[in-house]
């Protein structure tokens, strides 16, 4: 079989990170990979390191693939690079306005005027640019993506299911030979999981050849190789079909210091006064004419621990963004936070002091210049990002959150510039550091790998062990869920 691309005994770095010692690997034709292990950056890495994007200090890596166009275009005189064909589905995508910034604050998505100054999904598909003919065009993709009925609707109101498929559609677009997909499965609810083979059985059959990086339990038939990584290298290369439960495993998980947590979150002496922390009463939420919630009720009471669930577009995101208190339709309902009826004289500050929440989208809205100590201390102030003064009692305090995490080395990183990892923590330092009545998380662990999951999963309940404080868990998988959550309220899409 035709070789795509060889790897061979490749030490490989990131700026000044090793990331790969004597890797070995090479992709023929035919063949579609995932890989999997216990460090979701080092999946990432390896990537990257296809894409062109880290530096080879020993070894070689060949990519027969682009060969004859890259003689081609050099036959002609034209700017070239193997990467022309090549796409990536990242998990960092981002999306900028009409004026080509991207200074989108997290609200913007339920104010309508606002969200008027994203493009939609349509415009975004029309607008990127087809160097190669193919199999896709944007009739295709957004057909087979199912964005249809999403095409007239603003990117940042997208939920994060629904910005995946957009972000698998842009790469479709490009007609590459090789997509590369860094966690496809995030965001998605269970049936769209279970419909994601289907997705690749298409892609597949438009000739192009895939490589994801994904959990191990979760490997799609469609795949026929899965290279497993661990200790800088490939450690076992095995054939789809061979892949048993047992062949990956664990490490031991390293959890974080009990008594360090304790002191932080001891550390503020608060008092909560409320018996019902969240009284939802026969709320009604339309957009358009579109119905989202239809008369929902829910009463969250202090120191209640709940799963949020419910398929794609049941209306999660809207009903968190009452409970936050960004969603202006909010007055327009009968709700109670922290025992007082909205639109009764609060303020959006006097909601959110009492609120921690973590999502995986936030760090998108963060300006680019935010370091991660920065963002810790944005929790203080409810702000998506620091712009005033801290005292040197509030930079120990926030220091402490980096250390319990162990991310004191990257404390003064651009938080866009840290693993997808180190964010989530950095994001779950940011709505601790208060020490919240509520804690809202919201996919919080979407995206990360085998390890930091269990490891987020656990440091959940290692606070619920300490300090009483109420949550709203959102998660669309059982092995997410951390111990402590005990009841459940489940949205039925309309």
């Amino acid at each position: 079989m035709e070789t795509l691309i060889r790897i061979s005994e490749a030490t490989v770095r990131f700026m000044d990170q090793l990331v790969f010692e004597n890797l070995d690997f090479e992709w023929k034709a035919g063949q579609h990979w995932a890989v999997v292990g216990n460090s979701g950056a080092e999946l990432t890495f390896f990537l990257d390191t296809l894409l062109g994007r880290t530096m080879l200090t020993q070894g070689n890596i060949y990519r027969p693939f682009a060969q004859s166009y890259q003689e081609e275009k050099t036959k002609a005189g034209e700017v070239h690079s193997f990467r022309d064909l090549m796409a990536e589905v990242s998990q960092k995508y981002s999306f900028r306005n009409k004026s080509n910034l991207q200074n989108f604050y997290y609200q913007q998505r339920f104010n309508s005027l606002d969200s008027e100054e994203a493009a939609t999904v349509f415009e975004f598909l029309a607008d990127i640019e087809q160097k190669h003919s193919g199999a896709w065009n944007l009739h295709s993709v957004m057909q087979f993506l199912r964005l249809q009925e999403l095409g007239d609707e603003s990117l940042i109101k997208l939920s994060n299911g629904e910005t995946r498929r957009l972000a698998i559609a842009a790469a479709l677009l490009k007609n590459p030979k090789i997509l590369l997909m860094d966690q496809p499965l995030t965001g998605l609810d269970v049936q769209n999981r279970d419909n994601f083979d289907d997705i690749l059985k298409g892609i597949k059959a438009s000739g192009i050849h895939v490589i994801l990086s994904t959990h191990s339990y979760e490997v799609p038939q469609s795949i026929t190789h899965v290279a497993m990584l661990g200790e800088k290298t490939i450690k076992n290369i095995i054939k789809r079909e061979a892949l048993q439960a047992g062949d990956f495993e664990g490490v031991t998980l390293d959890t974080f210091d009990q008594q360090h947590l304790q002191r932080l979150l001891l550390s503020l002496e608060k008092k909560t006064s409320w018996e019902e922390i969240v009284d939802l009463k026969q709320v009604y939420i339309q957009y358009g004419d579109k119905t989202i919630l239809d008369k929902l009720n829910w009463t969250i009471r202090s120191g209640e621990k709940w799963l949020l669930k419910g398929p794609n577009g049941s209306g999660k995101s809207t009903l968190l963004s009452l409970i936050l208190g960004e969603n202006p339709q909010a007055y327009a309902n009968n709700i109670w936070l922290f025992g007082k009826k909205r639109g009764t004289g609060e303020s959006i500050w006097d909601i959110k002091k009492e609120i921690g929440f973590v999502a995986p989208e936030l760090s998108r809205f963060f300006p680019g210049n935010q370091t991660c100590i920065k963002v810790v201390l944005s929790g203080l102030f409810d702000t998506m990002g620091l712009f005033k003064k801290v005292s040197p009692e509030q930079e120990k305090l926030a220091k402490d959150w980096l250390e319990l995490f162990r991310l004191s080395a990257i404390a003064h990183k651009l938080l866009r510039q840290v693993s997808l990892e180190e964010q989530r923590f950095v994001l779950l330092a940011r709505a601790l550091i208060k020490v919240p009545s509520l804690l809202v998380l919201d996919e919080a662990s979407q995206g990360m790998d085998e390890f930091q999951c269990l490891l987020f999963k656990k440091t959940i309940d290692q606070v619920c062990q300490i300090y009483p404080l109420t949550m709203i868990y959102v998660s669309h998988y059982q092995e997410d869920i951390p111990v402590c959550v005990d009841k459940v309220f489940e949205l039925e899409p309309h």
